[in-house]
């Protein structure tokens, strides 16, 4: 079962590290779109203007042919026409303004469409009305050089058909026999003379001229916006995806235990200490003492809280931990029991939590939301275990915002409502305490564990 599950916690944990990341997305998104702007603003553009035409068949033997028109037309043939030199000399001489073939050859391109008779012949430039022109007159010029083809290839096959004619009457003439099968022949003769002679010698007939449509301009701005959109969106969740590989970062219970600190005991929402009276927070804080505290007997436990990476909230962390402690024990059967709190903020170093961690009761893992590396955690634990101290768990919290020992005081007021004597108790406490309660002088942290 757990292997069949496997593929789909994988799948849930890159979508979430993709949502986690939007704002990454967004950015390369927005970078993709902006480069599009700018490109379309500045890159170079072009228009495409494009004349239609359709074809007449030139046949070497029209009267044994019985393929259709399209099938007579030979695609290749046709784009070497408009691409002889002949026609483009013909175009850039009457297009005049120093024109040349070569420059009309650049931006030429010609197309044939499948099974039928049409040719379309595009050319790209920089200016519109400029490349209507260029197109219409390659198209005329081009039709113009088909038709005189046309009427070389219909004068050459008359040729023989007219001496062959001027042979029979010569023979009739002289003849005064077999008469007949010679009127046959002639009359054959002038039939085929009659029928190459109707041939057409046009060239073709212009469907659409590109005067009379708008050319397309390049780039698209639509679809390169859109390009760019659909790339920011591919190239920002990879980027998101790979990130979460390499440098996965602590949020939920599956990053806990992929670092190995044990169950995550609770996972904070408040960013400030007032907020930590929400009845979520609350509830989640004295929960962690609810599981720890029967294993231990001891009136004045002590719980060091160790931060996993630089800037997560020990301090914070641990004295709300202790607050809520304190609550459920005064609440409870053990109104004498004071438990306490010892933050070891990860600029520290490990020396400090490893000199403090074997002689503490419980030891609770800090790791700040979102941006403690899932690789600091395990190693954390790996020195932990080290030494023979397995954490308790781990709580998750967001950073705080500047907090005073008022903060708490005031935190104590809020949390009266939910267990008036409880409060009170604890109030006390922290009363007679005064100044000693300042965990951040390390020589009192080090006396309260010992």
């Amino acid at each position: 079962m757990t292997t069949d599950l496997q593929p789909t916690v994988e799948i849930s944990r890159f979508g979430l590290a993709i949502w986690r990341r939007w704002r990454m997305i967004a950015l390369c998104v927005i970078s993709l779109l902006v480069a599009a702007c700018a490109w379309l603003v500045l890159g170079p553009s072009s228009v495409t203007a494009t004349t239609e035409v359709t074809v007449n068949v030139i046949s070497t033997d029209p009267f044994t042919s019985q393929r259709t028109s399209s099938e007579l037309i030979d695609p290749a043939t046709e784009q070497q026409l408009i691409k002889s030199s002949e026609v483009l000399d013909r175009t850039a001489s009457k297009l005049g303004d120093g024109a040349t073939a070569g420059s009309i050859l650049r931006g030429l391109d010609t197309e044939v469409i499948p099974a039928s008779t049409v040719v379309r012949i595009s050319w790209t430039g920089s200016d519109a009305a400029h490349a209507q022109v260029v197109a219409d007159t390659l198209a005329e010029e081009y039709l113009d050089y088909r038709g005189e083809l046309a009427r070389e290839r219909q004068q050459e096959t008359l040729a023989p058909l007219n001496q062959r004619r001027d042979s029979l009457i010569d023979q009739l003439r002289q003849a005064s026999s077999g008469r007949t099968t010679l009127l046959n022949e002639l009359n054959l003769v002038y039939s085929q003379i009659t029928d190459v002679s109707s041939l057409a010698t046009s060239g073709g007939t212009v469907l659409t001229r590109a005067a009379d449509t708008t050319p397309s301009a390049s780039p698209d701005a639509v679809q390169v916006l859109a390009a760019a959109l659909v790339l920011g969106l591919l190239l920002g969740t990879v980027i998101a995806v790979v990130d979460d590989i390499v440098r996965r970062r602590v949020h939920d219970a599956s990053d806990v235990a992929a670092g190995g600190g044990g169950p995550m005991l609770a996972r904070l929402r408040a960013r400030s200490a007032a907020e930590l009276a929400e009845p979520e927070d609350r509830d989640a804080l004295q929960t962690v003492w609810h599981r720890q505290r029967h294993q231990v007997a001891v009136d004045v436990p002590v719980i060091l809280v160790i931060g996993a990476s630089v800037g997560a909230p020990v301090v914070e962390v641990a004295r709300a931990l202790e607050l809520a402690a304190n609550m459920v024990d005064a609440a409870g059967l053990h109104t004498n029991r004071r438990p306490r709190a010892v933050p070891v903020p990860a600029e520290e170093g490990y020396a400090v939590a490893l000199s403090l961690a074997p002689r503490a009761h419980v030891v609770v893992l800090a790791a700040e939301a979102g941006r403690t590396p899932v690789r600091k955690l395990a190693i954390l634990v790996e020195h932990l275990r080290a030494i023979g101290v397995e954490p308790a768990g781990t709580v998750v919290a967001h950073r705080f915002t500047d907090t005073t020992e008022k903060d708490f005081s005031d935190l104590l007021e809020e949390l009266a409502d939910a267990g008036p004597k409880a409060a009170r108790a604890v109030m006390a406490d922290r009363s007679d305490r005064g100044d000693r309660s300042d965990r951040s002088d390390r020589s009192d942290q080090s006396e309260a564990v010992r």
